[in-house]
């Protein structure tokens, strides 16, 4: 693949120009991975005067940079001068027209991308034993019955994707802290969230401190506990 790059640039002398006599074009140009920089070196004579027989000698030192587009491969790639012209513009300007050829690029290859996959033959097996301990956890709630009836808990639980939490140990204190002569059916058990406060909860719930407070310790209190809820509703 060739890529042909144009520049133009306009030469001031500091005398007039009648005449361009003999020109040439050199270049000190060199390429490096994705960049191409250096010099064209335009030199030769000219007469101030057409008809003169005074030639008078100019050189002219113009950097050069290029950017190759990181997509192509640069490894062959030939720096080469395409085509040189040159315009005499007015008495004191020369205009020169450089184009660089760029022979050899090669577009690069997307590099092919491996995935290593690492199957765990006992993901089935252990998805199963987490659904076995929800459902548990689920029948376990569903009949647990409070005193000599047969009353449900309605029990309010947030469980994490990836972790499930033992609560056999609250459910135990549930059981001991709940006596036969209490005048309520209904023991609610309630996660207080982020923005709960205690009078809310009241207020939730139509109960007051001192009931909740022969269930709970309200002094500790914190976002995550869990309140035993006392009611009276069928």
């Amino acid at each position: 693949m060739k890529k042909i790059v144009p520049f133009t640039k306009d030469l001031m002398f500091k005398t007039k120009i009648g005449e361009i006599t003999s020109i040439a074009l050199d270049n000190t140009l060199q390429l490096d991975k994705e960049f191409v920089s250096g010099e064209f070196i335009v030199s030769g004579t000219y007469k101030m005067l057409e008809g003169s027989q005074i030639e008078e000698e100019f050189k002219y030192n113009i950097p050069v940079d290029i950017t190759i587009d990181s997509k192509y491969d640069t490894s062959k790639c030939q720096v080469s001068i395409d085509d040189f012209s040159y315009e005499i513009i007015n008495e004191e300007k020369l205009k020169v027209n450089i184009s660089v050829m760029l022979d050899d690029l090669d577009i690069k290859e997307d590099p092919i991308e491996t995935i290593e996959v690492s199957v765990n033959e006992d993901r089935e097996d252990i998805e199963d034993e987490d659904k076995d301990i929800l459902n548990n956890i689920d029948t376990e709630l569903s009949n647990l019955a409070i005193g000599s009836g047969n009353t449900a808990i309605n029990n309010e639980i947030t469980i994490n994707n990836n972790e499930i939490k033992d609560d056999k140990t609250f459910e135990d204190e549930l059981l001991e802290n709940m006596s036969d002569e209490k005048e309520y059916s209904i023991y609610r058990v309630y996660t207080v969230k982020e923005d709960d406060t205690l009078d809310l909860i009241y207020d939730k719930f139509n109960t007051n401190k001192e009931t909740l407070m022969d269930y709970n310790d309200l002094d500790n209190i914190s976002v995550g506990s869990k309140i035993i809820i006392p009611s009276q509703d069928e």
